[in-house]
């Protein structure tokens, strides 16, 4: 059985053992930073920031092994704290990165976009564009795709994560002031019949990328929080189960692949080709692991975070209500199970189950997870 918040089994008094309050929206005063660009399962700034707030202390060392779009690690940068963060996903570390770098300002963003649109122009080829899959033509007119092609070249080149991450929030969906024919904004998918050509030819028509990334640069930026760059932060390509950091961590706050239930590669295909990844199947084969692939990450990751942990730091998970066969108990279970049990030296501290709303369902005819559960350990002194 999950132990309930009331047990307080290994709990230390400093740990409060209830959590929630995080039901508004991204938008409810949370930085623009935090919407650069879509990411399918992606955790909310609210609870981010409790849990940042709850377990750590500003000066504290945080670390996301599964950072996805880089919530952990921007709200860990906000609030003062020190982000370390992984991926294996080509799409969340740019994403991740372009949050940990933001320009200082609306001006120096449009001065470095004025410097890119001369740089993109010199190396501007349209036979590229005709080079490029037909699935990826079939999302943008052909001048559109060589200006966008042209872009990604010159800011990969200049390591620029911000603009490149406004860049791909920008490339598809219906609305005029992104890039591509109309489509979906998250998972790519064209909607030519809800949107017909000849009824809707305005939507078919070339799209300049310049004007429409100042557009994007503007809303990122606006709202900019009150950032410390001296405040330590990374983001690095990497195994989870076998990055280890340089130096101890103060809390481990993450959400795993939601095992079997959500395809980070297919449906993030469109923008990890222009990052220069060609088989979306790749990715998926290593960030969307099937339920046993899962249980055996965590187990060799729950073995690592321990020596990774400070005594009495906190390792929080947030994972879905899937049910595993092999244990005959939902996820949140076997994860306590193997922290508390089968790798030993975590203590459960408390859990929190919330329903995830249907508005942050972003796949047609998704049907995973209907809640999420925050499982909070601490480690035990000298494990």
């Amino acid at each position: 059985m999950l132990i309930t918040d009331q047990d307080k089994v290994g709990l230390e008094p400093h740990y409060p053992t209830r959590l929630g309050g995080w039901s508004e929206g991204v938008s409810n005063g949370h930085s623009p930073l935090h919407q650069l660009s879509p990411y399918i399962g992606k955790m909310k700034p609210s609870m981010a920031r409790e849990l940042i707030s709850t377990f750590t202390k500003p000066g504290d060392t945080i670390y996301d092994p599964f950072c996805g779009s880089g919530t952990i690690a921007l709200e860990s940068w906000i609030t003062g704290r020190n982000a370390i963060s992984c991926d294996l996903n080509p799409y969340a570390l740019c994403l991740t990165r372009g949050k940990l770098t933001p320009y200082d300002s609306h001006d120096a963003a449009l001065d470095a976009i004025n410097e890119m649109d001369a740089a993109a122009t010199r190396v501007r080829r349209p036979d590229r564009a005709l080079q490029a899959p037909d699935w990826v033509r079939a999302f943008f007119h052909p001048e559109t795709l060589a200006d966008v092609l042209s872009w990604v070249a010159v800011l990969r080149r200049r390591h620029d994560d911000f603009l490149l991450s406004c860049l791909l929030g920008i490339l598809h969906h219906q609305r005029p002031g992104f890039l591509s024919y109309p489509s979906s904004h998250t998972v790519p998918y064209l909607r030519e019949r809800l949107f017909p050509r000849l009824e809707y030819p305005e939507l078919y028509e070339y799209r300049a990328v310049k004007e429409r990334l100042e557009r994007k640069a503007r809303r990122a930026l606006a709202r900019l929080p009150d950032l410390d760059r001296d405040v330590g932060r990374s983001c690095v390509h990497a195994n989870s189960a076998c990055y280890k950091p340089e130096c101890k961590v103060d809390a481990i706050i993450t959400s795993p692949p939601y095992m079997g239930q959500l395809d980070y590669g297919r449906d993030n295909r469109l923008r990890l080709w222009f990052l220069g990844v060609a088989d979306w199947r790749r990715i998926d084969s290593s960030v969307s692991p099937t339920q046993s692939e899962f249980l055996a990450l965590i187990e060799r990751c729950l073995r690592l975070w321990r020596k990774v942990l400070r005594d009495g730091g906190i390792c929080a998970l947030v994972v879905g209500d899937a049910s595993v066969r092999s244990y005959s108990l939902t996820l949140p279970n076997v994860i306590t199970r193997i922290a508390t049990q089968e790798v030993g030296g975590f203590d459960l501290v408390t859990t929190h189950t919330e329903p995830i709303p249907a508005k942050r369902r972003v796949r047609r005819g998704y049907s995973g997870s209907l809640s999420e559960t925050v499982v909070v350990f601490s480690k035990q002194s000298g494990a």
